[in-house]
């Protein structure tokens, strides 16, 4: 081997033979100094590779280097079941999701490294003049949130901040919120069984979001209740999913306690019921709950 080829920095992490739960005998090369995915199907060895060989030998080799008192009181991983593993660099673990839930939640944002991309963004950036259509180059005056002038015409130059940059921030989208998918309620789902009658639980947001009171205040305004769904009219059935919030003045009685009283209600039609049940979703459990009666796609703004 000459000197050049000897010198030369390692261009990937060697793996020979590792046998990590699914894996059996891999061997592979992991480019370094780029951001690598690892693909592959369900029990194809992904979280096997990447935490049981790559996090645990670069893991371990870090903590060796730090002193036993240390060491002591760090969660050491174990070590690589490999023949060879070399190149490896100190390792940095995250979990497979955040610990609180949240579409908005990436690698970007967990290590803050979006952060140094807005800035990079904001300040580096090249910005078009609005009267000539110059490209303004980078200038310190960004920083130091300074009027910029076209050099060209003179015109000042709007510019964008870091936190413009940030897409759960004031940068996101106002339809979609910065996750790039928009939520819309499926009608088709509202009432997956039209041989049932409303009394009978036919309309499923009722059952599962709301109060089943919405069939009683359903009946108040004009919606057969006792017949199955499908031989409603056609106005009836556009009462049920998008009838107006109307105040309802109904007598009620609980079933379980025997009490009754008088009260006004207002009716949740079936699609709003689905819209304000997601409008109020905190957790996944709750979003459980909701996505039955979703379809998502692309946000079109």
């Amino acid at each position: 081997m000459n000197h050049e080829s000897s010198s030369a920095l390692p261009a990937a992490i060697r793996v020979r033979g590792a046998r990590v739960h699914n894996l059996k005998n891999i061997d592979v090369d992991v480019p370094l100094h780029k951001i690598v995915g690892i693909a592959g199907v369900s029990g194809s060895g992904k979280s096997s590779l990447a935490l049981g060989v790559l996090y645990a030998e670069g893991s371990r080799r870090y903590l060796e280097a730090l002193s036993t008192y240390t060491r002591r009181r760090m969660t050491q991983a174990e070590k690589a079941q490999v023949d060879e593993i070399r190149y490896v660099p100190a390792a940095l673990a995250l979990h497979q999701r955040p610990g609180v839930p949240g579409m908005r939640s990436t690698f970007g944002t967990m290590t803050e490294l979006l952060n140094s991309l807005r800035l990079m963004f904001s300040r580096l950036s090249h910005y078009p003049c609005p009267a000539c259509g110059c490209m303004v180059p980078p200038s310190l005056n960004i920083a130091a949130e300074i009027p910029l002038y076209c050099p060209r015409c003179g015109a000042q130059v709007p510019v964008l901040g870091a936190e413009q940059f940030a897409f759960n921030s004031t940068g996101a989208c106002p339809d979609c919120e910065g996750t790039g998918i928009v939520r819309v309620v499926d009608e088709s789902t509202l009432v997956p069984d039209e041989s049932l009658s409303i009394n009978e639980g036919a309309v499923l947001p009722w059952q599962t979001l709301m109060w089943s009171l919405m069939k009683e205040i359903a009946e108040k305004m004009g919606v057969r209740t006792n017949v199955p769904f499908r031989e409603l009219t056609p106005e009836e059935r556009d009462m049920v999913f998008h009838g107006p919030a109307k105040k309802v003045h109904l007598l009620y009685q609980n079933s379980k306690t025997g009490a009754a009283g008088e009260m006004d209600f207002t009716y949740f039609n079936a699609v709003y019921t689905v819209e304000n049940a997601l409008a109020k979703v905190t957790d996944e459990k709750g979003m459980k709950r909701v996505e039955r009666f979703l379809k998502q796609g692309p946000c079109p703004a």
